[in-house]
């Protein structure tokens, strides 16, 4: 009886009326408010709907079923495969939808689509999977900015892949805690390679400086990363460091220096293959012979293992409160030390360079000490 009445009330109402009737119907049963014998007819009566000419009332439908979970699955997936205003606002509310269905959504539809599914209240892993595997650069946004997504490594990281020349996609990578630390040392570098292609830097400086201007700032950066990575994550940062050519004397002279051990030390177990009690031992004991034999098995150039041994002295002697200095002095006790050890190698290009960039390194921390001076005086 409501079928009969609802067409036969549907042959003479405007579009208007449509819609608003849609509304009441969709209301009604969302509420409840339709007897058990009516709901054939009513189910009967919303599919009917679907077929309506006008988009109005089509939305009108799909705003009043999305948010509830016992919508018929023929309307509902119907709704979906609507013109993208009336699909999305089922896609992105309904709780009945799916992760499968969700998914299918994400692979097939359009980037409307996949943007509503990006911003629902919850996001399982496997739906953020899919989103990120095939998205466009705003809905990726759109998921990173949605906190109810539940999002994984993998997914972080193929979003970076695809889209990390994007700074907008950057930003709201970074802004996600969870990130990997693998992944923010790629955002690190794509930064890097952003700024070295600044048209402005460029013209000021020249594209080489303009490039070792942003090598030097990835490289500050990618320090200052591994010192708030936690521990269960460096041996994959390390590995990440590796694999992209960054595991480099310059890299491994600014952990040191900068007291990371843990990182040091994971990134000669990595390089040498030895056994990571074996490589704390020799690094505990700081015995000369031992120490150059782990540098050069780790393919590092043996000039640098005075400096290394040094460095390792002196954080050990701070650590067990023999000596007593700021992080930014650091840099300055180990030149001391390595001029007063060194003998011929002073004469060296290879010495001559590590001294080089002791002093950038000194100066570097000096300043970064003075500026965190004057925000605690300013604050």
């Amino acid at each position: 009886m409501i079928v009969q009445r609802f067409v036969k009330w549907c042959e003479t109402a405007n579009s208007a009326q449509r819609a608003e009737g849609a509304t009441i119907l969709a209301r009604a049963f969302v509420e409840g408010r339709i007897t058990a014998e009516e709901q054939s007819g009513a189910q009967a009566a919303l599919t009917l709907m679907l077929d309506d000419p006008s988009p109005k009332v089509r939305l009108a439908l799909a705003e009043g079923l999305a948010d509830d979970s016992r919508v018929p699955r023929t309307v509902l997936l119907s709704l979906c495969e609507d013109n993208p205003a009336i699909a999305c606002v089922v896609a992105s509310r309904s709780p009945a939808l799916r992760d499968d269905e969700l998914i299918d959504m994400a692979a097939s539809g359009s980037a409307e689509l996949r943007t509503a599914i990006a911003t629902r209240r919850v996001v399982s892993t496997r739906v953020a999977a899919a989103i990120a595997e095939v998205a466009e650069p705003g809905c990726c946004i759109s998921l990173l900015e949605n906190r109810g997504a539940a999002i994984a490594g993998v997914s972080f990281r193929r979003i970076a892949e695809r889209h990390g020349a994007n700074a907008s996609v950057r930003g709201a990578l970074l802004d996600r805690r969870e990130l990997p630390a693998t992944v923010r040392q790629t955002m690190i570098l794509r930064t890097g390679q952003a700024l070295a292609a600044l048209p402005m830097l460029c013209n000021l400086v020249g594209a080489d400086r303009a490039e070792r201007l942003a090598s030097d700032a990835c490289e500050r950066a990618t320090a200052m990363l591994a010192e708030t990575v936690p521990e269960v994550e460096i041996p994959a940062l390390v590995e990440h460091l590796r694999a992209s050519g960054q595991l480099n004397v310059a890299f491994l002279l600014r952990t040191v220096c900068a007291g990371n051990i843990d990182l040091f030390a994971a990134a000669l177990v990595r390089l040498s293959s030895m056994s990571e009690r074996r490589v704390r031992s020799i690094l505990a004991e700081g015995r000369d012979g031992a120490f150059r034999t782990m540098v050069i098995t780790c393919g590092l150039p043996s000039v640098a293992a005075p400096l290394f041994l040094i460095a390792v002295g002196v954080w050990r002697e701070i650590a067990s409160g023999k000596r007593i200095a700021a992080a930014e002095d650091v840099p300055q006790l180990i030149m001391q030390r390595l001029v007063a050890t060194s003998g011929d190698r002073s004469r060296t290009a290879g010495f001559e360079a590590m001294m080089r960039f002791l002093h950038r390194l000194a100066g570097e921390t000096e300043r970064d000490a003075a500026r965190q001076q004057a925000r605690k005086l300013a604050a």
